[in-house]
Protein backbone atom coordinates (compact mmCIF):
# COMPACT_ATOMS: atom_id res chain seq x y z
CA UNK A 1 0.00 0.00 0.00
CA UNK A 2 1.40 3.61 -0.98
CA UNK A 3 0.75 6.44 0.99
CA UNK A 4 -1.82 8.72 -0.48
CA UNK A 5 -4.51 10.97 1.49
CA UNK A 6 -8.42 9.35 2.07
CA UNK A 7 -10.99 9.84 -0.06
CA UNK A 8 -14.77 10.11 1.02
CA UNK A 9 -17.65 9.02 -0.57
CA UNK A 10 -20.98 11.34 0.06
CA UNK A 11 -24.12 9.88 -0.45
CA UNK A 12 -27.40 12.27 0.39
CA UNK A 13 -31.07 11.45 1.15
CA UNK A 14 -31.66 12.06 -2.66
CA UNK A 15 -33.71 10.05 -4.16
CA UNK A 16 -34.78 10.74 -7.83
CA UNK A 17 -33.83 10.86 -11.30
CA UNK A 18 -34.48 12.95 -14.58
CA UNK A 19 -34.46 9.62 -16.44
CA UNK A 20 -36.75 6.96 -17.27
CA UNK A 21 -34.51 3.88 -17.24
CA UNK A 22 -37.06 0.69 -16.68
CA UNK A 23 -34.56 -1.10 -14.27
CA UNK A 24 -33.70 2.01 -11.85
CA UNK A 25 -35.93 2.05 -8.70
CA UNK A 26 -35.38 6.13 -8.99
CA UNK A 27 -36.11 6.05 -12.64
CA UNK A 28 -38.26 9.74 -13.10
CA UNK A 29 -39.35 9.94 -9.44
CA UNK A 30 -39.45 13.62 -8.75
CA UNK A 31 -39.02 14.54 -5.04
CA UNK A 32 -40.96 16.67 -3.42
CA UNK A 33 -39.86 20.57 -2.22
CA UNK A 34 -39.29 19.40 1.18
CA UNK A 35 -37.17 16.35 0.27
CA UNK A 36 -35.25 18.77 -2.03
CA UNK A 37 -34.52 20.85 0.74
CA UNK A 38 -33.71 18.49 3.00
CA UNK A 39 -30.72 16.97 1.02
CA UNK A 40 -29.53 20.51 0.19
CA UNK A 41 -29.06 21.59 3.94
CA UNK A 42 -27.71 17.39 4.63
CA UNK A 43 -25.23 18.57 1.43
CA UNK A 44 -24.25 21.92 2.15
CA UNK A 45 -23.62 20.92 6.39
CA UNK A 46 -20.76 18.20 4.88
CA UNK A 47 -19.47 20.74 2.55
CA UNK A 48 -19.00 23.47 5.94
CA UNK A 49 -17.17 20.46 8.03
CA UNK A 50 -14.90 20.04 4.80
CA UNK A 51 -14.68 23.74 3.18
CA UNK A 52 -11.45 25.21 3.44
CA UNK A 53 -12.60 28.16 5.63
CA UNK A 54 -15.65 29.02 7.61
CA UNK A 55 -17.27 32.71 7.89
CA UNK A 56 -14.96 33.55 10.54
CA UNK A 57 -12.18 32.83 7.88
CA UNK A 58 -10.07 30.12 10.12
CA UNK A 59 -8.84 27.40 7.74
CA UNK A 60 -10.23 24.33 8.48
CA UNK A 61 -9.22 20.71 7.32
CA UNK A 62 -10.38 17.34 7.04
CA UNK A 63 -9.07 14.44 8.68
CA UNK A 64 -9.32 11.24 10.14
CA UNK A 65 -7.61 8.92 12.44
CA UNK A 66 -4.36 7.52 11.46
CA UNK A 67 -3.60 4.02 10.73
CA UNK A 68 -1.01 1.18 10.43
CA UNK A 69 0.26 1.00 6.85
CA UNK A 70 1.58 -2.91 5.66
CA UNK A 71 5.79 -2.30 5.58
CA UNK A 72 8.74 -4.05 5.46
CA UNK A 73 10.13 -4.79 9.47
CA UNK A 74 10.65 -1.63 11.25
CA UNK A 75 10.46 0.22 8.37
CA UNK A 76 6.79 0.91 8.25
CA UNK A 77 4.65 3.29 8.97
CA UNK A 78 3.13 2.95 12.84
CA UNK A 79 -0.51 3.95 14.15
CA UNK A 80 0.11 8.05 13.39
CA UNK A 81 -1.58 11.58 13.64
CA UNK A 82 -4.86 12.32 11.85
CA UNK A 83 -4.87 11.30 8.10
CA UNK A 84 -5.77 14.45 5.57
CA UNK A 85 -8.63 14.16 3.17
CA UNK A 86 -7.78 14.60 -0.59
CA UNK A 87 -10.82 13.64 -2.41
CA UNK A 88 -14.54 14.03 -2.26
CA UNK A 89 -17.06 11.73 -4.59
CA UNK A 90 -20.55 11.72 -4.52
CA UNK A 91 -22.30 9.07 -5.39
CA UNK A 92 -26.04 9.76 -5.46
CA UNK A 93 -28.97 7.30 -5.29
CA UNK A 94 -30.49 9.10 -8.72
CA UNK A 95 -28.92 11.95 -10.26
CA UNK A 96 -27.51 14.89 -8.03
CA UNK A 97 -25.59 17.39 -11.04
CA UNK A 98 -28.56 18.88 -12.17
CA UNK A 99 -29.54 20.64 -8.47
CA UNK A 100 -27.51 23.58 -8.66
CA UNK A 101 -26.58 22.90 -4.71
CA UNK A 102 -24.49 19.95 -5.56
CA UNK A 103 -22.42 22.32 -7.69
CA UNK A 104 -22.02 24.98 -5.51
CA UNK A 105 -20.97 23.06 -2.70
CA UNK A 106 -18.49 20.97 -4.96
CA UNK A 107 -17.14 24.76 -6.40
CA UNK A 108 -16.74 25.54 -2.12
CA UNK A 109 -15.08 22.37 -1.90
CA UNK A 110 -13.07 22.52 -4.76
CA UNK A 111 -11.79 26.32 -3.93
CA UNK A 112 -8.66 26.05 -1.34
CA UNK A 113 -5.70 23.61 -1.34
CA UNK A 114 -6.57 21.20 1.13
CA UNK A 115 -8.48 19.04 -1.52
CA UNK A 116 -6.60 17.80 -4.41
CA UNK A 117 -9.94 16.87 -6.50
CA UNK A 118 -13.78 16.56 -6.29
CA UNK A 119 -16.36 14.88 -8.00
CA UNK A 120 -19.56 12.78 -8.47
CA UNK A 121 -21.21 9.70 -10.67
CA UNK A 122 -23.57 11.10 -13.07
CA UNK A 123 -25.58 10.84 -16.42
CA UNK A 124 -24.17 14.22 -17.70
CA UNK A 125 -27.73 15.26 -18.13
CA UNK A 126 -27.46 19.15 -17.36
CA UNK A 127 -25.97 22.64 -19.60
CA UNK A 128 -22.42 21.73 -19.19
CA UNK A 129 -21.79 25.57 -19.33
CA UNK A 130 -24.17 26.55 -16.95
CA UNK A 131 -23.54 24.26 -14.09
CA UNK A 132 -19.77 24.99 -14.78
CA UNK A 133 -20.34 28.30 -14.36
CA UNK A 134 -21.85 27.83 -11.30
CA UNK A 135 -19.24 25.97 -9.98
CA UNK A 136 -16.51 28.15 -10.82
CA UNK A 137 -19.07 31.19 -9.53
CA UNK A 138 -18.27 29.50 -5.78
CA UNK A 139 -14.86 29.43 -6.49
CA UNK A 140 -14.22 26.04 -7.76
CA UNK A 141 -10.90 25.50 -9.73
CA UNK A 142 -12.06 23.36 -13.14
CA UNK A 143 -8.48 21.02 -12.46
CA UNK A 144 -9.50 19.14 -10.08
CA UNK A 145 -13.19 18.38 -11.32
CA UNK A 146 -14.06 14.54 -11.86
CA UNK A 147 -16.70 13.31 -13.37
CA UNK A 148 -17.84 9.76 -13.67
CA UNK A 149 -20.46 9.59 -16.48
CA UNK A 150 -22.99 6.77 -17.19
CA UNK A 151 -24.33 6.63 -20.99
CA UNK A 152 -27.81 5.01 -20.40
CA UNK A 153 -28.46 4.71 -24.27
CA UNK A 154 -32.31 4.50 -23.66
CA UNK A 155 -32.27 7.86 -22.77
CA UNK A 156 -29.88 9.30 -24.92
CA UNK A 157 -27.92 9.25 -28.29
CA UNK A 158 -24.28 8.00 -28.09
CA UNK A 159 -23.36 10.85 -30.18
CA UNK A 160 -25.47 13.18 -27.95
CA UNK A 161 -23.83 11.56 -24.64
CA UNK A 162 -20.04 12.22 -26.28
CA UNK A 163 -20.63 15.23 -27.39
CA UNK A 164 -21.54 16.06 -23.59
CA UNK A 165 -17.99 14.45 -22.65
CA UNK A 166 -16.57 17.16 -25.34
CA UNK A 167 -18.27 19.85 -23.77
CA UNK A 168 -16.99 18.76 -20.02
CA UNK A 169 -13.30 18.53 -21.64
CA UNK A 170 -13.54 21.61 -22.93
CA UNK A 171 -14.13 23.31 -19.71
CA UNK A 172 -11.24 21.76 -18.16
CA UNK A 173 -12.33 19.60 -15.99
CA UNK A 174 -11.36 15.36 -16.12
CA UNK A 175 -13.60 12.89 -17.28
CA UNK A 176 -14.34 9.16 -17.45
CA UNK A 177 -17.54 7.56 -19.49
CA UNK A 178 -18.95 4.24 -19.04
CA UNK A 179 -21.73 1.65 -19.20
CA UNK A 180 -23.55 -0.98 -18.01
CA UNK A 181 -22.78 -4.27 -19.76
CA UNK A 182 -26.16 -5.23 -21.22
CA UNK A 183 -25.36 -7.57 -24.14
CA UNK A 184 -28.62 -6.02 -25.96
CA UNK A 185 -26.61 -2.82 -26.03
CA UNK A 186 -23.45 -3.74 -27.22
CA UNK A 187 -23.79 -1.54 -30.25
CA UNK A 188 -24.93 1.14 -28.91
CA UNK A 189 -21.96 0.89 -25.94
CA UNK A 190 -19.33 0.20 -29.49
CA UNK A 191 -20.50 3.23 -31.15
CA UNK A 192 -19.92 5.40 -28.29
CA UNK A 193 -16.22 4.27 -28.16
CA UNK A 194 -16.29 5.18 -31.45
CA UNK A 195 -17.71 8.74 -31.13
CA UNK A 196 -15.48 9.27 -27.77
CA UNK A 197 -12.49 10.91 -27.92
CA UNK A 198 -9.64 8.93 -27.93
CA UNK A 199 -8.14 9.14 -24.79
CA UNK A 200 -11.58 9.23 -22.55
CA UNK A 201 -11.53 6.11 -20.70
CA UNK A 202 -15.12 4.02 -21.51
CA UNK A 203 -15.59 1.56 -18.80
CA UNK A 204 -17.92 -1.22 -18.66
CA UNK A 205 -19.81 -2.66 -15.72
CA UNK A 206 -21.09 -6.58 -15.64
CA UNK A 207 -24.59 -6.24 -15.33
CA UNK A 208 -25.99 -7.69 -11.85
CA UNK A 209 -29.52 -8.94 -13.35
CA UNK A 210 -28.42 -10.44 -16.18
CA UNK A 211 -29.20 -14.08 -14.15
CA UNK A 212 -26.67 -15.94 -16.55
CA UNK A 213 -23.26 -16.16 -17.27
CA UNK A 214 -21.57 -13.97 -19.95
CA UNK A 215 -21.00 -16.05 -23.06
CA UNK A 216 -17.02 -15.81 -23.86
CA UNK A 217 -18.14 -13.96 -27.14
CA UNK A 218 -19.70 -11.12 -24.95
CA UNK A 219 -16.69 -11.13 -22.48
CA UNK A 220 -14.61 -10.64 -25.70
CA UNK A 221 -16.50 -7.96 -27.09
CA UNK A 222 -16.60 -5.74 -24.01
CA UNK A 223 -13.41 -6.31 -23.06
CA UNK A 224 -12.28 -4.81 -26.58
CA UNK A 225 -14.30 -2.24 -25.96
CA UNK A 226 -12.57 -2.08 -21.45
CA UNK A 227 -9.85 -3.25 -21.45
CA UNK A 228 -10.20 -3.62 -17.54
CA UNK A 229 -13.74 -5.40 -17.95
CA UNK A 230 -12.25 -8.84 -16.44
CA UNK A 231 -11.60 -7.01 -13.27
CA UNK A 232 -15.37 -6.78 -12.88
CA UNK A 233 -15.64 -10.34 -13.18
CA UNK A 234 -13.17 -11.28 -10.95
CA UNK A 235 -13.74 -12.76 -7.00
CA UNK A 236 -12.67 -10.04 -5.00
CA UNK A 237 -11.97 -11.06 -1.17
CA UNK A 238 -13.32 -8.40 0.58
CA UNK A 239 -10.03 -7.09 3.23
CA UNK A 240 -11.08 -4.30 5.57
CA UNK A 241 -7.21 -3.75 5.91
CA UNK A 242 -7.12 -1.85 2.50
CA UNK A 243 -9.69 0.02 3.04
CA UNK A 244 -8.15 2.68 6.14
CA UNK A 245 -7.34 5.68 3.64
CA UNK A 246 -11.12 5.45 2.56
CA UNK A 247 -14.75 6.10 3.57
CA UNK A 248 -18.34 6.30 3.18
CA UNK A 249 -20.71 9.38 4.65
CA UNK A 250 -23.99 9.05 4.58
CA UNK A 251 -26.76 12.35 4.84
CA UNK A 252 -27.08 12.09 8.61
CA UNK A 253 -23.41 12.31 8.76
CA UNK A 254 -23.45 7.83 9.68
CA UNK A 255 -19.55 6.38 8.77
CA UNK A 256 -18.79 2.68 6.70
CA UNK A 257 -15.87 1.77 5.11
CA UNK A 258 -17.34 1.73 1.73
CA UNK A 259 -20.71 2.19 -0.27
CA UNK A 260 -21.47 -1.68 0.35
CA UNK A 261 -20.51 -1.88 3.70
CA UNK A 262 -23.51 -2.96 6.09
CA UNK A 263 -21.64 -2.06 9.15
CA UNK A 264 -21.77 1.42 10.63
CA UNK A 265 -18.60 2.62 12.64
CA UNK A 266 -19.26 6.36 13.86
CA UNK A 267 -20.57 9.71 12.87
CA UNK A 268 -18.89 12.37 11.01
CA UNK A 269 -20.40 15.26 12.74
CA UNK A 270 -19.86 13.82 16.17
CA UNK A 271 -15.93 12.67 16.06
CA UNK A 272 -16.26 9.70 15.39
CA UNK A 273 -13.60 8.26 13.24
CA UNK A 274 -13.19 4.57 12.81
CA UNK A 275 -12.45 2.00 15.12
CA UNK A 276 -9.16 -0.49 14.80
CA UNK A 277 -9.03 -3.36 13.56
CA UNK A 278 -11.05 -1.79 10.89
CA UNK A 279 -14.45 -3.43 9.91
CA UNK A 280 -16.25 -4.44 6.40
CA UNK A 281 -19.51 -6.91 7.11
CA UNK A 282 -19.02 -8.34 3.40
CA UNK A 283 -17.20 -11.51 1.88
CA UNK A 284 -16.48 -9.78 -1.16
CA UNK A 285 -15.95 -6.36 -3.17
CA UNK A 286 -19.02 -6.53 -5.48
CA UNK A 287 -18.74 -3.26 -7.87
CA UNK A 288 -16.28 -1.03 -8.59
CA UNK A 289 -16.68 1.62 -5.85
CA UNK A 290 -15.95 -0.98 -3.50
CA UNK A 291 -12.78 -2.68 -4.88
CA UNK A 292 -11.78 0.21 -7.07
CA UNK A 293 -11.48 2.33 -4.08
CA UNK A 294 -9.46 -0.03 -1.85
CA UNK A 295 -5.78 0.74 -1.25
CA UNK A 296 -4.34 -1.95 -3.51
CA UNK A 297 -1.18 -0.65 -5.08
CA UNK A 298 -2.61 -1.63 -8.46
CA UNK A 299 -5.35 0.63 -8.11
CA UNK A 300 -3.25 3.18 -8.04
CA UNK A 301 -1.53 2.44 -10.77
CA UNK A 302 -4.07 2.21 -12.92
CA UNK A 303 -5.66 5.11 -11.69
CA UNK A 304 -3.75 6.82 -9.83
CA UNK A 305 -4.43 8.16 -5.73
CA UNK A 306 -7.94 8.34 -6.11
CA UNK A 307 -8.57 5.64 -8.18
CA UNK A 308 -12.94 5.65 -7.40
CA UNK A 309 -12.63 8.02 -10.15
CA UNK A 310 -11.55 5.44 -12.56
CA UNK A 311 -9.53 8.36 -14.86
CA UNK A 312 -6.57 6.40 -15.96
CA UNK A 313 -2.40 7.66 -15.60
CA UNK A 314 -0.97 7.63 -18.87
CA UNK A 315 3.19 6.99 -17.31
CA UNK A 316 5.63 5.66 -19.25
CA UNK A 317 7.43 3.75 -17.08
CA UNK A 318 5.70 2.45 -13.67
CA UNK A 319 8.64 1.81 -10.77
CA UNK A 320 7.07 -0.92 -7.93
CA UNK A 321 8.88 -2.48 -4.30
CA UNK A 322 8.35 -6.23 -4.09
CA UNK A 323 7.60 -7.00 -0.40
CA UNK A 324 5.05 -4.89 1.52
CA UNK A 325 3.95 -3.57 -2.08
CA UNK A 326 3.70 -5.93 -4.82
CA UNK A 327 3.42 -9.07 -2.17
CA UNK A 328 1.56 -8.02 0.88
CA UNK A 329 2.80 -8.32 4.17
CA UNK A 330 2.48 -12.06 5.28
CA UNK A 331 1.55 -13.51 1.74
CA UNK A 332 4.48 -15.44 -0.23
CA UNK A 333 3.21 -14.44 -3.83
CA UNK A 334 1.46 -11.54 -5.27
CA UNK A 335 -2.39 -11.67 -5.65
CA UNK A 336 -4.35 -13.19 -8.04
CA UNK A 337 -5.72 -9.76 -8.99
CA UNK A 338 -2.70 -7.75 -9.59
CA UNK A 339 -1.12 -10.34 -11.39
CA UNK A 340 -3.98 -9.92 -13.96
CA UNK A 341 -3.50 -6.18 -13.91
CA UNK A 342 0.03 -6.70 -14.35
CA UNK A 343 -0.97 -8.62 -17.18
CA UNK A 344 -3.16 -6.01 -18.96
CA UNK A 345 -0.99 -2.73 -18.26
CA UNK A 346 1.95 -4.68 -19.99
CA UNK A 347 3.17 -2.73 -23.16
CA UNK A 348 1.98 -5.62 -25.42
CA UNK A 349 -1.57 -5.72 -24.44
CA UNK A 350 -2.22 -2.51 -23.88
CA UNK A 351 -1.84 -1.50 -27.09
CA UNK A 352 -4.35 -3.91 -27.93
CA UNK A 353 -7.18 -2.62 -26.33
CA UNK A 354 -8.74 0.79 -25.27
CA UNK A 355 -6.94 3.43 -26.71
CA UNK A 356 -7.30 5.53 -23.91
CA UNK A 357 -4.33 3.00 -22.63
CA UNK A 358 -2.42 3.12 -25.97
CA UNK A 359 1.47 3.50 -25.10
CA UNK A 360 4.52 1.96 -24.06
CA UNK A 361 4.53 2.03 -20.67
CA UNK A 362 7.38 0.01 -19.08
CA UNK A 363 7.10 -1.65 -15.74
CA UNK A 364 10.20 -2.10 -13.30
CA UNK A 365 10.58 -3.88 -10.18
CA UNK A 366 12.57 -0.80 -7.77
CA UNK A 367 13.79 -3.26 -4.71
CA UNK A 368 16.12 -4.13 -2.30
CA UNK A 369 16.23 -7.75 -2.90
CA UNK A 370 18.94 -9.17 -5.14
CA UNK A 371 17.93 -10.05 -8.63
CA UNK A 372 17.80 -13.34 -8.23
CA UNK A 373 15.78 -13.31 -5.57
CA UNK A 374 13.43 -10.39 -6.88
CA UNK A 375 12.93 -13.51 -9.65
CA UNK A 376 11.94 -16.02 -7.54
CA UNK A 377 9.22 -14.11 -6.23
CA UNK A 378 8.14 -12.84 -8.91
CA UNK A 379 8.65 -15.32 -11.21
CA UNK A 380 4.89 -15.50 -12.56
CA UNK A 381 5.03 -12.06 -13.74
CA UNK A 382 8.90 -11.69 -14.65
CA UNK A 383 8.42 -11.67 -18.31
CA UNK A 384 5.90 -8.52 -17.80
CA UNK A 385 8.97 -6.12 -16.54
CA UNK A 386 11.45 -4.71 -18.42
CA UNK A 387 13.87 -4.70 -15.57
CA UNK A 388 14.46 -2.67 -12.72
CA UNK A 389 16.36 -1.48 -9.68
CA UNK A 390 17.72 -3.97 -7.38
CA UNK A 391 19.52 -4.56 -4.12
CA UNK A 392 18.50 -1.32 -2.83
CA UNK A 393 20.25 0.80 -6.31
CA UNK A 394 23.28 -1.18 -6.21
CA UNK A 395 22.10 -2.95 -9.31
CA UNK A 396 20.26 -1.41 -12.28
CA UNK A 397 18.75 -3.36 -15.24
CA UNK A 398 17.39 -2.62 -18.17
CA UNK A 399 15.61 -4.96 -20.75
CA UNK A 400 14.54 -3.56 -24.14
CA UNK A 401 12.87 -6.49 -25.48
CA UNK A 402 13.91 -9.57 -28.13
CA UNK A 403 16.52 -8.64 -30.36
CA UNK A 404 18.24 -5.55 -28.18
CA UNK A 405 21.10 -5.15 -25.73
CA UNK A 406 20.69 -5.62 -22.23
CA UNK A 407 21.76 -2.80 -20.50
CA UNK A 408 23.24 -3.28 -16.71
CA UNK A 409 25.36 -1.39 -14.35
CA UNK A 410 26.65 -2.25 -10.72
CA UNK A 411 27.52 0.23 -7.89
CA UNK A 412 30.63 -1.51 -6.57
CA UNK A 413 31.36 -1.72 -2.27
CA UNK A 414 35.51 -1.74 -1.12
CA UNK A 415 36.15 -5.28 -0.73
CA UNK A 416 37.60 -4.10 2.72
CA UNK A 417 34.29 -3.71 3.65
CA UNK A 418 33.24 -7.07 3.91
CA UNK A 419 36.20 -8.41 6.49
CA UNK A 420 35.15 -5.42 8.37
CA UNK A 421 31.54 -6.16 8.44
CA UNK A 422 32.03 -10.08 9.29
CA UNK A 423 34.31 -9.14 12.44
CA UNK A 424 31.41 -7.03 13.67
CA UNK A 425 28.90 -9.52 13.01
CA UNK A 426 30.30 -11.51 15.65
CA UNK A 427 29.56 -9.20 18.60
CA UNK A 428 25.80 -8.31 16.97
CA UNK A 429 24.55 -11.76 16.64
CA UNK A 430 23.97 -11.32 12.96
CA UNK A 431 25.60 -13.19 9.76
CA UNK A 432 26.76 -11.83 6.67
CA UNK A 433 25.73 -12.09 3.09
CA UNK A 434 27.63 -10.65 0.46
CA UNK A 435 26.55 -9.99 -3.27
CA UNK A 436 28.72 -9.95 -5.91
CA UNK A 437 28.66 -10.52 -9.42
CA UNK A 438 32.09 -10.89 -11.76
CA UNK A 439 34.12 -10.02 -8.84
CA UNK A 440 32.82 -6.72 -7.49
CA UNK A 441 30.73 -6.80 -4.55
CA UNK A 442 27.60 -4.47 -4.72
CA UNK A 443 25.65 -5.40 -1.42
CA UNK A 444 25.76 -6.08 2.02
CA UNK A 445 23.83 -7.84 4.81
CA UNK A 446 23.75 -8.08 7.68
CA UNK A 447 21.14 -10.61 8.71
CA UNK A 448 19.90 -11.53 12.72
CA UNK A 449 17.61 -14.76 12.64
CA UNK A 450 13.95 -14.08 14.53
CA UNK A 451 13.22 -10.86 12.27
CA UNK A 452 15.18 -9.01 15.86
CA UNK A 453 15.33 -5.05 14.60
CA UNK A 454 18.30 -3.14 14.81
CA UNK A 455 18.54 -0.41 16.87
CA UNK A 456 19.88 3.30 16.08
CA UNK A 457 22.82 2.90 18.47
CA UNK A 458 23.98 0.02 17.37
CA UNK A 459 23.51 1.20 13.69
CA UNK A 460 25.46 4.72 15.26
CA UNK A 461 28.42 2.70 16.23
CA UNK A 462 29.11 0.68 13.15
CA UNK A 463 29.31 4.48 11.63
CA UNK A 464 32.01 5.63 14.22
CA UNK A 465 34.08 2.74 14.07
CA UNK A 466 34.49 3.51 9.77
CA UNK A 467 34.53 6.98 10.84
CA UNK A 468 34.62 9.21 7.84
CA UNK A 469 35.55 7.44 5.36
CA UNK A 470 32.90 5.12 5.52
CA UNK A 471 30.54 7.69 5.65
CA UNK A 472 31.70 8.81 1.97
CA UNK A 473 31.39 4.98 0.84
CA UNK A 474 28.56 3.54 2.03
CA UNK A 475 25.23 3.64 2.80
CA UNK A 476 23.50 1.73 5.61
CA UNK A 477 19.13 1.26 6.25
CA UNK A 478 17.52 -1.34 8.17
CA UNK A 479 15.04 -3.56 7.21
CA UNK A 480 13.47 -5.68 10.30
CA UNK A 481 16.40 -7.85 11.15
CA UNK A 482 18.34 -7.35 8.16
CA UNK A 483 20.84 -4.18 8.03
CA UNK A 484 21.77 -3.18 4.86
CA UNK A 485 25.03 -2.13 2.76
CA UNK A 486 25.58 -0.14 -0.08
CA UNK A 487 27.38 2.21 -2.45
CA UNK A 488 26.65 5.61 -1.37
CA UNK A 489 26.24 6.21 -4.68
CA UNK A 490 23.40 3.86 -4.73
CA UNK A 491 19.30 4.25 -3.80
CA UNK A 492 16.09 2.85 -5.35
CA UNK A 493 15.89 7.10 -6.75
CA UNK A 494 18.96 6.92 -8.86
CA UNK A 495 18.54 3.67 -10.08
CA UNK A 496 15.02 5.05 -11.47
CA UNK A 497 17.16 8.58 -12.88
CA UNK A 498 19.70 5.79 -14.87
CA UNK A 499 16.92 3.92 -16.33
CA UNK A 500 14.71 6.92 -17.26
CA UNK A 501 17.80 8.53 -18.73
CA UNK A 502 18.30 5.49 -20.57
CA UNK A 503 14.69 5.42 -21.73
CA UNK A 504 15.17 9.17 -22.72
CA UNK A 505 12.00 10.23 -20.78
CA UNK A 506 11.77 12.50 -17.70
CA UNK A 507 11.58 10.85 -14.27
CA UNK A 508 7.91 12.84 -13.96
CA UNK A 509 6.45 10.91 -16.41
CA UNK A 510 7.24 8.13 -14.71
CA UNK A 511 5.46 6.49 -11.53
CA UNK A 512 7.17 4.83 -7.90
CA UNK A 513 5.26 2.89 -5.81
CA UNK A 514 6.46 1.46 -1.94
CA UNK A 515 5.68 1.39 1.58
CA UNK A 516 8.91 2.36 3.22
CA UNK A 517 11.38 5.06 3.76
CA UNK A 518 13.75 3.16 1.02
CA UNK A 519 10.85 4.39 -1.70
CA UNK A 520 10.81 7.58 -0.25
CA UNK A 521 12.80 9.94 -2.95
CA UNK A 522 11.65 7.74 -5.96
CA UNK A 523 8.28 8.41 -5.29
CA UNK A 524 8.67 12.29 -4.77
CA UNK A 525 11.01 12.14 -7.78
CA UNK A 526 8.64 10.41 -9.87
CA UNK A 527 5.72 13.50 -8.73
CA UNK A 528 3.49 10.99 -6.52
CA UNK A 529 0.14 12.42 -6.55
CA UNK A 530 -2.02 12.91 -4.19
CA UNK A 531 -0.08 14.90 -1.29
CA UNK A 532 -0.74 18.07 -0.51
CA UNK A 533 0.97 21.09 0.43
CA UNK A 534 2.77 20.41 3.97
CA UNK A 535 2.33 16.44 3.31
CA UNK A 536 4.44 15.26 0.80
CA UNK A 537 5.72 11.67 0.94
CA UNK A 538 8.74 12.82 2.79
CA UNK A 539 6.20 14.41 5.62
CA UNK A 540 4.40 10.90 6.04
CA UNK A 541 7.26 9.04 6.07
CA UNK A 542 9.47 10.61 8.40
CA UNK A 543 6.96 11.00 10.83
CA UNK A 544 6.42 7.14 11.04
CA UNK A 545 9.23 5.40 9.72
CA UNK A 546 11.71 3.85 11.81
CA UNK A 547 14.84 3.36 9.02
CA UNK A 548 17.58 4.42 8.82
CA UNK A 549 19.41 5.76 6.43
CA UNK A 550 23.42 7.09 6.53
Amino acid sequence: MTFTKATILYRGSLKSCNYRCGYCPFSKRRGSRREYDRDREQWLRFVDSLAPAGDDGEKREAVFAGDCVEGGGEDRERPGPPRPVGAVMVTPYGEALIHDWYWQGLGRLASGDSLDCVGAQTNLSFSVRESMEEYRRSGGRTGKLRLWATFHPEMISAEEFAMQCRRVREEGASICAGAVGVPENLEAIRRLRRELPEDIYLWVNKMDGLKRPYTDREIQAFQEIDPWFSRELMMVRADASQCRERLFVEAEGSLRRCNISPVTEGNWYEGQIFQEPPVCGRKRCSCYLAYGGRGDVMNQVLFGPYPVFRIPRRDRAVFLDIQGTLIPDGEKEIPAFARQDLELISSRLAEAGNPAFRGNVKLFFATTLPLREARRRCRDVWHLFSGGVFAGGGHVVLEEGPGQERREMFYPLDRRWVESLRREALGLRARVHVYEEKGDVYKLTLWRPGHLSWKEEEINALRRIWGEEGEGQIRLFAEGGCLQMVSSSASKAQGVRTLCGWMGIPPEEAAAYGDSREDREMMEMCGSRGFGEGDSVNNRLERSSAGYRS
